[in-house]
C-alpha cells in the first residue's frame, strides 16, 4: 500500500513551517564581536553624535543601543577622554 497524498492546504502548511524554520535559523541576533568596520563606524559616529547612543547605533546599524553603550564604556577605559580647557 502506498502513501496517501496530502491535500494542497496541508502541503502549504508544511512548506510555510519549513520557511519559518529557515528564517528563524538565519535571523541571528547581532553578534557580540566587533568587526573593524563596526569599530571605525563607531568612532565616526562618536565624533558626529557624541554620546547619543541611539543615533550611534543607527549609524553603526549592526549593533543594538545596549551593545553600543557597553562598547563605549570599554572604549573610554582604553582611550581616556582628554579634558579641554
Amino acid at each position: 500500500m502506498g502513501r496517501q497524498r496530502s491535500s494542497p492546504s496541508m502541503r502549504k502548511k508544511v512548506q510555510r513551517k519549513h520557511v519559518m524554520e529557515l528564517l528563524r535559523i538565519t535571523a541571528r541576533p547581532p553578534q557580540e564581536r566587533w568587526s573593524i568596520r563596526e569599530s571605525v563606524n563607531f568612532k565616526i559616529a562618536l565624533g558626529r553624535f557624541g554620546e547619543d547612543w541611539p543615533r550611534v547605533a543607527q549609524f553603526v546599524s549592526t549593533k543594538t543601543t545596549h551593545q553600543i553603550s557597553v562598547y563605549a564604556e570599554e572604549y573610554y577605559l582604553k582611550h581616556p577622554r582628554t579634558q579641554s580647557r
